[in-house]
C-alpha cells in the first residue's frame, strides 16, 4: 500500500512539472512577437524618438533666439548709453566752451567805447573787499552808501559824478565830448547824514576815503574816437587805389579846395568814372559793381 500510495504522489508530481513546463512555454510564447508586430515595434520607437528629438531642437531654437533677443537687447543699450554719455560730454563741452562766469570774484572796472558818444562800463568787487569794509566801516557800511561812477576827462580836467545802484555790474553812460581821454573809478558815496568813521583797528589798511567817497577801483584809460571828420586835418596830399587797376598813386592837392571844391577833385581824380546824373550833379561809377552809387559830392 505504501508503495502505491509513493507511486500516486511521484505521478501527481510529475503531471504537476509538465503543467508547469507547459504553461511557462506558453507565456514564452506569448511574449514573443510575430516578425510583423516586431516591425509595427520599431517603427513606433523611431518615431518617438524622432519626436524626442524635433522637441529638443525645437527647444535650443527657442533658446538660441530667447539668447540673440538677450543679446540684441543688451547692444541697444549698450549704444544708447553711450550716445547718451557722448551726448553729455559734447554738451559739457559746449558749455565749458561757450558759458561765460556770471563773474570772476575779483575787484574791477573795465570801460569800452561803443559809439564815440556812449561808453560802456562793467565791473565787480571781489567779496574778501566786501568783508573788508564791513570790517572797516561797520556791518551797516552798504546801508549808509551808495555806487557811483567817477568819470575823469582828462583832456579837459573835469569830473563827472553819476549814480549807480547795487543790482547793477554794468552801465551805458553818454558823454559829451568825444576823442578825449577818459577814466573811471568805482566808489560808494556816504549818505548825507552820514560821517564816515574808519575803525581804529583797520586804519593802517590801504583803503582809500576821499571825503565822502570810498574809492574802490580805478579803470583802464580810453580815448573816445573822434565823432566828425576834421578838415581842418588833412594833408596836402590823397593816397588812394584804383580797384580796378590795383595801382596805388599820391596825388597833391591844396587845402583850399575842402571843402567846396571836393566834386572838381574827384572830376579830376576819376575823370574817365564820373557820370552827369538828371539832376545835373557827378555820380561816380562803383568801380567793383559797374553800377551807380550813391552821390558823393553836391
Amino acid at each position: 500500500m505504501a508503495e502505491e500510495k509513493n507511486k500516486q504522489e511521484k505521478e501527481k508530481k510529475d503531471t504537476k512539472e509538465k503543467n508547469n513546463v507547459v504553461k511557462a512555454k506558453k507565456k514564452i510564447s506569448e511574449k514573443e512577437s510575430s516578425p510583423i508586430e516586431k516591425i509595427q515595434n520599431k517603427s513606433i520607437q523611431n518615431k518617438v524618438i524622432d519626436n524626442i528629438k524635433n522637441f529638443i531642437s525645437k527647444i535650443i531654437e527657442m533658446q538660441e533666439k530667447v539668447r540673440r533677443e538677450e543679446e540684441a537687447e543688451k547692444a541697444s543699450k549698450r549704444a544708447e548709453k553711450s550716445e547718451k554719455k557722448e551726448t553729455k560730454e559734447s554738451h559739457q563741452y559746449l558749455l565749458e566752451y561757450y558759458d561765460l562766469p556770471f563773474r570772476y570774484n575779483e575787484t574791477v572796472v573795465k570801460i569800452l567805447a561803443q559809439t564815440p558818444k556812449r561808453l560802456f562800463i562793467y565791473w565787480d568787487v571781489a567779496d574778501k573787499d566786501k568783508q573788508t569794509y564791513l570790517n572797516a566801516f561797520g556791518e551797516n557800511f552798504f546801508y549808509d552808501t551808495y555806487p557811483v561812477l567817477l568819470v575823469h576827462n582828462e583832456n579837459k580836467n573835469y569830473t563827472s559824478e553819476i549814480p549807480i545802484n547795487d543790482f547793477a555790474n554794468s552801465w551805458y553812460l553818454d558823454i559829451q565830448d568825444a576823442r578825449d581821454r577818459y577814466t573811471i573809478q568805482l566808489g560808494r558815496k556816504f549818505k548825507a547824514h552820514i560821517k564816515p568813521q574808519l575803525n581804529a583797528e583797520m586804519k593802517e589798511t590801504n583803503l582809500a576815503l576821499s571825503n565822502d567817497y570810498l574809492l574802490i577801483a580805478m579803470s583802464n584809460p580810453l580815448e573816445v574816437p573822434n565823432d566828425h571828420v576834421l578838415f581842418e586835418e588833412f594833408k596836402p596830399y590823397v593816397r588812394y587805389r584804383n580797384v580796378k587797376t590795383h595801382k596805388e598813386e599820391v596825388k597833391q592837392i591844396e587845402t583850399s579846395i575842402y571843402p567846396n571844391h571836393l566834386k572838381t577833385f574827384y572830376q579830376e581824380l576819376y575823370n574817365d568814372q564820373m557820370v552827369m546824373n538828371e539832376k545835373g550833379e557827378f555820380d561816380m561809377l562803383n568801380p567793383s559793381s559797374m553800377g551807380t552809387s550813391s552821390s558823393i559830392a553836391k
